[in-house]
């Protein structure tokens, strides 16, 4: 299916609802999030994915994120889900009426790491272990990352210093016990009343969540302006560590660095070298 309301025809007649199209929302993952109304007001948000998000993952995910949420992990409610005859699948979320946050405080930061601690030995039931595809990813070239980094002067150089940094790591196994979003940074919360819910967490899987306060200590010291000036960015490293270590913690930053590289808007730029030197400059404190 490639047209919307199809989509939404067949959702309402296969869950006894009566969603009407409002129109895209910002963001989304591929397909993008679309607004719903229901007859008596009710808001949702539609994701569809006609790719990278199969059957069994949607489950998968889905009941991760039940359990999840009754722990109090500040995640949207998924009112129903389910697989389209071409193979697609579709979730459709509670609305939360909120804004991306542009910048994480203290407070912000005290509640991830509040959130990331409920993630902690969940055992998702799920094929997707996001410490096996990072270990991959840094050690192996899975998912073509280091190749393409290889490709481009800027970003090869960059590459042999991530190399070194980890060449003692390749025996280490991290957990694989815990929850992992796999993309746990601002852009995937929103901000309501005062609280941060995260959403998007669809590709959720089991793993060490350290990987998860990687994504967000890079994120947050490498962009300009996305961490508020009194919030000290060692509290998510020290967080890390405590969970897999200084080996742990340099193969959670280098597998996230290599997808910010290779998928980030720079790769798309003729010349990525401004934020290559602010990724060299972030792992110098790594390289004593």
């Amino acid at each position: 299916m490639t047209d919307m309301s199809d989509v939404i025809h067949l959702i309402n007649k296969r869950h006894a609802t009566s969603w009407s199209l409002v129109g895209r929302l910002p963001g989304g993952y591929l397909q993008g999030a679309h607004e719903l109304r229901g007859p008596r007001g009710e808001r949702g948000v539609l994701k569809w994915h006609a790719r990278e998000l199969s059957a069994a993952q949607l489950f998968a995910a889905a009941r991760s994120i039940e359990k999840l949420r009754r722990r109090g992990w500040p995640t949207s409610q998924w009112l129903v889900y389910g697989v389209l005859p071409d193979g697609a699948t579709y979730i459709v979320e509670e609305f939360v009426d909120g804004v991306v946050p542009t910048q994480i405080d203290g407070d912000g930061l005290d509640q991830l790491l509040r959130a990331n601690g409920l993630q902690a030995d969940v055992r998702p039931e799920t094929d997707r272990d996001w410490s096996a595809y990072i270990q991959g990813v840094v050690f192996n070239g899975d998912a073509d990352l280091l190749a393409r980094m290889r490709a481009r002067p800027p970003t090869a150089a960059l590459l042999g210093r991530l190399e070194r940094l980890t060449a003692g790591a390749r025996s280490l196994r991290l957990p694989i016990t815990d929850l992992v979003h796999g993309d746990f940074v601002l852009r995937n919360m929103l901000e309501s009343g005062g609280s941060l819910r995260i959403i998007d967490a669809a590709h959720l899987g089991r793993g060490t969540r350290a990987y998860d306060l990687a994504c967000l200590l890079l994120e947050t010291t490498v962009e300009d302006g996305w961490a508020d000036p009194t919030v000290d960015p060692r509290r998510l490293e020290d967080a890390c560590l405590a969970l897999v270590g200084p080996a742990g913690l340099r193969v959670c930053l280098v597998g996230r660095m290599l997808h910010y590289l290779v998928f980030g808007e720079s790769w798309r730029d003729d010349d990525p070298s401004e934020l290559v030197a602010k990724c060299g400059s972030f792992v110098e404190r790594y390289e004593a």
